[in-house]
């Protein structure tokens, strides 16, 4: 066994390398991969094929793709993307083996790898530039393999076929062929300056025929990233493979493969290059990581998967953002739990609930997660198509579900079957896409349906309305008389009214739902805002469903205020005992 480990050492070093990177992307990072997945929709189709593939970079593309539908498992995402990282690992070390059989500075082949990781911790990193830059390093190696008669050649043909193939990083690979003709090879002297007026050209066609967007996206590696922002990190990989080509080829002049250094200083290079590289990846993930944005993305994973519980076991005040707490609101409403434990969390006033509307994708899905639990599909299926539009061209797979679901509550039937066929073209999806045709078409199953015949019923009394995307609670307020089932409506309508402080509709809105199947009873929070819309009046307590210990906290608590006590030192004094009641939030807290 031993004997076999040391004859195959470097597959064995690139497999050990290969699960400790994944398990570690896996241990830090698991909700990054779920969270990528959403961005694109990869199908099995040839009009998918069709629209990916005749572009620049279409097959690094339409591959990216392929591996990114497996991104909805954790597991898989971490080890797909250690085995993209590792592939670049392996093939960078082939090429400076190449250039340099002494090989002083093997930990150089780490460098391309450690820039491309950077990028990978950012979910607007297109997966298809490091498939393109392995594209990049076979092409790179084969070159460095030929004969000085044929090189040449292969280096202009080369160019155009790799734009094809994987996009820009033709340039790099232009850039990085001179440079090695420079550096190691001498027998040519003037022939690679070709390179790259033909680089130059190739993307100046490729503009030309529409396969690249600009000349910046024909040359540069802005191609691998959201075309609407920017990223500083996108370069360093261009800038390493270049760096790592100089370095080798100065290091050929001075270092003979005849002269190998002794162990001792062989190991202790090593030793201080594996350590140089150990504080190289600490101040990447640091720096790159958006460590604080894991905790976020779990809670998005946990809201696609429904796994409300963990939701609510897992939220923390600590860096409280309306966001955090908007998902909690909708876990406990998803739950039934908002109505009693409403003030058991911080809130933040009605953005607690529904985030402003800023026309942007997460937020996107974010009313429309909260308004299908509000009962509304018609807003619900706006907000789910407002979040498509925002997404790449390929589709978004969350999305699309969430369209099938309301276009069957609304009985777009037509509209649903066209989504219900793109997502049966997926892997993962096709199972849950199909056993949605039952519904097409067929008005008794959506109205048996535990959850939609409700929301149809809804949206039934919501197209009525005007204004249904721009005022929530004016829409719940016309839907609830109508349709007493829809608990989770009823639930935010409250809350609305609660948070925003909105005592005189509060009061109204009780009169009108309090005991019937609407409402049939009041949480203590409840109670205690109608403590507040009758003050000095404990009869009127007792007829609208207020509890003989609500009334009793409730007269101790007025004994309890500070007399001539400023605000600040009235809030401390009754925080320990009364900080999650309602006349606490109703006195002390600022919308």
């Amino acid at each position: 066994m031993w004997n076999y480990l040391v004859k195959y050492k470097a597959v064995f070093t690139v497999f050990l390398f290969f699960l400790m990177q994944g398990a570690a992307l896996y241990a830090a990072f698991r909700y990054l991969f779920p969270f990528k997945e959403q961005m694109q929709l990869f199908r099995f189709a040839g009009d998918y094929a069709a629209t990916t593939l005749p572009q620049a970079g279409g097959v690094a593309l339409y591959l990216s793709g392929f591996l990114l539908q497996f991104y909805i498992y954790p597991a898989a995402g971490a080890f797909i993307t250690s085995f993209l990282l590792t592939a670049v690992v392996a093939l960078a070390w082939s090429i400076l083996k190449k250039l340099n059989p002494a090989h002083a500075l093997p930990f150089l082949a780490f460098l391309p790898w450690l820039s491309l990781l950077a990028v990978h911790f950012d979910y607007n990193y297109l997966e298809q530039g490091t498939v393109a830059y392995l594209f990049l390093l076979v092409f790179l190696r084969v070159y460095l393999s030929l004969e000085p008669a044929v090189r040449i050649g292969y280096g202009c043909l080369a160019i155009p076929v790799l734009y094809i193939l994987a996009g820009p990083v033709a340039f790099l690979f232009a850039v990085g062929a001179l440079l090695c003709e420079g550096l190691v090879y001498k027998n040519v002297r003037y022939l690679p300056l070709l390179y790259l007026p033909v680089a130059a050209l190739t993307a100046t066609a490729g503009c030309y025929f529409v396969w690249s967007v600009s000349l910046r996206t024909a040359l540069l590696p802005d191609a691998y990233y959201d075309p609407m922002l920017r990223s500083g990190a996108l370069y360093y990989s261009w800038f390493a493979l270049p760096a790592v080509l100089i370095t080798a080829g100065l290091l050929r002049k001075r270092i003979r493969p005849d002269k190998v250094p002794a162990q001792r200083t062989k190991r202790l290079s090593v030793a201080v290059q594996t350590v140089v590289l150990a504080w190289l990846v600490y101040v990447t993930v640091r720096t790159y990581g958006a460590l604080g944005l894991q905790e976020n993305m779990r809670q998005d994973y946990d809201v696609r998967t429904e796994n409300w519980e963990e939701i609510i076991a897992r939220y923390t005040p600590e860096r409280l953002t309306n966001r955090k707490t908007c998902l909690l609101n909708l876990a406990l409403v998803r739950t039934g739990q908002l109505d009693d434990r409403l003030l058991e969390f911080p809130q933040n006033g009605i953005e607690a609930l529904l985030l402003p509307w800023d026309q942007t994708l997460f937020t996107a899905q974010l009313h429309s997660d909260v308004y299908y639990a509000m009962g509304l599909a018609s807003a619900s299926r706006k907000f789910a198509f407002e979040g498509l539009a925002s997404s790449r061209p390929s589709g978004n797979p969350r999305l699309l579900k969430r369209l099938v679901e309301t276009n069957l509550v609304t009985g777009a039937y037509a509209v649903a079957e066209k989504y219900i066929a793109l997502l049966e073209q997926t892997w993962h999806y096709r199972d849950w896409a199909h056993a949605q045709r039952r519904y097409l078409y067929n008005d008794a199953a959506v109205e048996a349906h535990p959850q939609w015949g409700t929301m149809r019923r809804c949206w039934q009394v919501e197209t009525t309305l005007p204004g249904m995307y721009v005022n929530p609670v004016s829409t719940l307020w016309e839907v609830l008389p109508e349709c007493p089932g829809n608990r989770g409506g009823r639930q935010y309508l409250v809350a609305f009214l609660l948070l925003n402080k909105d005592l005189d509709r509060y009061r109204e809105l009780h009169e009108r739902l309090y005991n019937t199947s609407a409402w049939p009873e009041l949480s203590v929070c409840q109670q205690e805002a109608v403590v507040i819309c009758a003050p000095n009046d404990p009869k009127y307590w007792l007829g609208h469903g207020v509890g003989i210990p609500v009334r009793n906290r409730a007269i101790a608590f007025m004994q309890a205020l500070p007399r001539n006590a400023g605000a600040e030192q009235a809030r401390a004094a009754l925080v320990a005992e009364y900080g999650q009641t309602y006349w606490y939030y109703y006195m002390f807290h600022s919308k």
